[in-house]
């Protein structure tokens, strides 16, 4: 287990930089989809309009993420003009413009906009939203360089902060808010060579701090327990409590010296249920090793023309990035997004 550890806290040692046709989600500049609730859009013609976004947002380059809502896209409609078309059988006809807007949730400002004219006909008004929603091509022209206008604006917002980026984030760190501070530095796209670089060694080093902090803790409790209830029922929560631990927590050696402290007591008492027990115990930490050696090998599959040693490094680093997004995402899927600014851009 110390080599692992060793492994995580060194693995960028030497920075490898990805080509862009290859890039995954990890290190994309990532987008949110938004649609505010208009009182003059039905629901299913709005879901379809988000689902427009997230299209948008992922021909053009960039990850679409709804936990990661500092950088929005969304859209303002405005009806220009309706008639009836007699029938049979009468439909409406509607002129609409279409807002499409990137903006920045905490500044509070747009960073890019343009509107897009659309006619939708439809035997309802929702028909006839639908029907103008359908004329947005993600990969128009004007889309893509309005797209393209926003990144530039993000990349350099990122540029621009990376200091207070990593200052806000150390700040989290030293608090031991592992997750907060792991937000923060987990979704610097790579694009920004040198600020993804620094944030991704620090994230590193937060994450396997973390794993350490939460798995000494999960021990504890597990000491705890079975001391207070050296017992079947005793024995089923402090071995609950052990199978939370990260495979590579620094005190995996303890929590393994516990687990057979446990297991020699338990033989008396019911040694098949025990053994069961302890089996699958052991095949979660062996499913979790398997996982992590198939995501490298599958990553070093998609780099034939990189080195090997470097593609083992760069692979290493997204597993760990990785980590540390799925970390920041279920922490930030708990917080409700403050989208009510979005209805004055």
């Amino acid at each position: 287990m110390k080599n692992i550890i060793s492994l995580i806290i060194g693995i960028l040692v030497s920075f490898v930089a990805v080509s862009q046709e290859i890039l995954d989600d990890i290190g994309r500049i990532t987008m949110c989809a938004y649609i505010p609730e208009y009182e003059n859009i039905p629901t299913e013609s709005s879901k379809l309009l988000q689902t427009k976004l997230v299209q948008i947002i992922t021909s053009n380059g960039i990850a679409d993420d709804k936990y990661i809502v500092r950088f929005v896209l969304t859209a303002k409609v405005n009806i220009v003009s309706k008639d009836i078309v007699a029938g049979p059988p009468q439909r409406i006809s509607q002129k609409v413009d279409i807002t499409l807007m990137i903006g920045d949730i905490d500044a509070d400002k747009v960073m890019s906009s343009i509107t897009i004219p659309a006619i939708g006909i439809g035997q309802s008004e929702e028909k006839a939203f639908i029907s103008a929603f359908k004329n947005i091509n993600p990969n128009d022209k004007r889309i893509s360089e309005f797209i393209q206008e926003a990144k530039e604006k993000i990349i350099i917002y990122y540029n621009t902060n990376c200091r207070d980026i990593i200052n806000k984030a150390q700040k989290q760190y030293s608090l031991q808010n592992y997750e907060q501070a792991l937000l923060l530095v987990s979704n610097v796209p790579d694009v920004c060579t040198d600020c993804y670089l620094q944030c991704s060694q620090l994230a590193e080093k937060i994450y396997a701090d973390m794993i350490n902090a939460k798995g000494n803790e999960l021990l504890a409790k597990a000491k705890a327990t079975w001391a207070k209830n050296p017992n079947g029922q005793g024995a089923k929560e402090a071995t609950n409590l052990l199978s939370q631990i990260n495979f590579a927590a620094s005190c995996q050696n303890q929590a393994k010296a516990l687990l057979a402290d446990i297991t020699s007591q338990m033989k008396q008492i019911d040694q098949r249920e025990w053994e069961l027990k302890v089996q699958q115990y052991n095949d979660n930490i062996e499913r979790e090793k398997r996982n992590w050696e198939q995501h490298v090998q599958e990553y070093k599959d998609k780099q034939q023309r990189i080195q090997a040693q470097d593609a083992e490094r760069a692979a290493r680093q997204k597993m760990i990035i990785g980590a540390c997004r799925d970390v920041a995402m279920q922490f930030v899927g708990g917080l409700s997004s403050n989208y009510s600014n979005i209805l004055n851009w």
